[in-house]
């Protein structure tokens, strides 16, 4: 399995606890983040408070795919 399906499934898993958005970028206000995956280089933390995803370790492509992915799981909630 790819870090590409692995953030998937976890993404999908733990969307409604964070479905404000997704970021490979750390967030720089100090947020209390809680790491939800971590092996092989693929980092996925979660923001409880303020309801959203910080993932590393996936390439800049890998991640746009993951994006347009996340954001699908939004039309699905509506």
């Amino acid at each position: 399995m790819s870090k590409l399906d692995i953030a998937k499934d976890i993404i999908k898993g733990f969307y409604f606890l964070a479905d404000c958005g997704i970021y490979n970028t750390r967030n720089i206000m100090g947020d209390p983040m809680t790491t939800i995956y971590e092996n092989n280089g693929l980092i996925i933390d979660i923001c409880y408070e303020w309801s959203y995803f910080e993932v590393f370790g996936l390439s800049k492509t890998d991640f746009n795919e993951l994006e347009k992915f996340y954001n699908t799981l939004e039309k699905e909630e509506v």
